[in-house]
């Protein structure tokens, strides 16, 4: 059972040391982890499971080699993490729970994804950190560069997880996602199966590199 979820962002930047010495993101990695950590401890799950976007569906070390250099250096160990869930570990608390890792495909399709969200939903009672951003494409200067529908996709995105709603996540299009660069459709997909019934909270929401980036409880 899904006593609770967190979605975080998937920026690079939360990761210490990578924005540099101006550290851009430091207000929102504190927020993140203010976020984790409360909902973890609030809920007492015997787990937490966080998850993010990955070469393919598998677990994960609880001790894999850091990857963070395939951001600086292009060099990157072997069984090193995906970005992802290595953001979503920097956040786990101690005693929070047992910390488990789990990555999906970042090309998996909706039925795997409600497949993995239904086995997450029937296991042992846990905490989901989700690591996810929404588009990519919000403004010229972004990565993506400029997409005139990523601002209204933006916009119902973060109504959607306000508002734990499960059905206009699960009915989010591979394709639509893909040319607005948006990173982590498929996390969210295995979310909104995994944690029917809770209701959301938006705590908070930035575009600072016309990235979407959302701070969002599900409880």
């Amino acid at each position: 059972m899904i006593r609770a979820a967190v979605v975080v962002p998937a920026a690079p930047a939360l990761l210490p040391g990578i924005g540099g010495t101006a550290d851009p993101l430091a207000d929102l990695r504190a927020r993140a982890t203010t976020l984790v950590a409360d909902t973890a401890m609030t809920k007492g799950a015997d787990r937490l499971v966080v998850l993010g976007s990955g070469p393919s569906t598998r677990t994960w070390p609880v001790d894999a080699p850091s990857g963070a250099t395939r951001f600086t250096t292009g060099r990157v160990p072997e069984g090193a993490l995906p970005s992802d869930l290595e953001i979503g570990r920097s956040f786990a608390p101690s005693g929070g729970g047992e910390l488990h890792l789990l990555s999906v495909a970042a090309d998996a399709g909706r039925q795997e994804c409600a497949d993995l969200g239904a086995d997450l939903a029937a296991g042992p009672d846990a905490v989901l950190v989700v690591v996810a951003d929404g588009p990519a494409t919000l403004t010229d200067k972004a990565p993506g560069h400029l997409q005139p529908d990523a601002a209204p996709f933006a916009r119902a995105l973060a109504e959607a997880l306000a508002a734990a709603d499960v059905a206009t996540l699960a009915a989010l299009d591979p394709a639509t996602c893909d040319r607005l660069w948006m990173h982590g459709r498929p996390a969210l997909q295995v979310l909104a199966a995994a944690a029917p019934g809770l209701a959301g909270e938006l705590v908070g929401e930035e575009s600072p590199f016309g990235v979407q980036y959302l701070l969002v409880r599900w409880s």
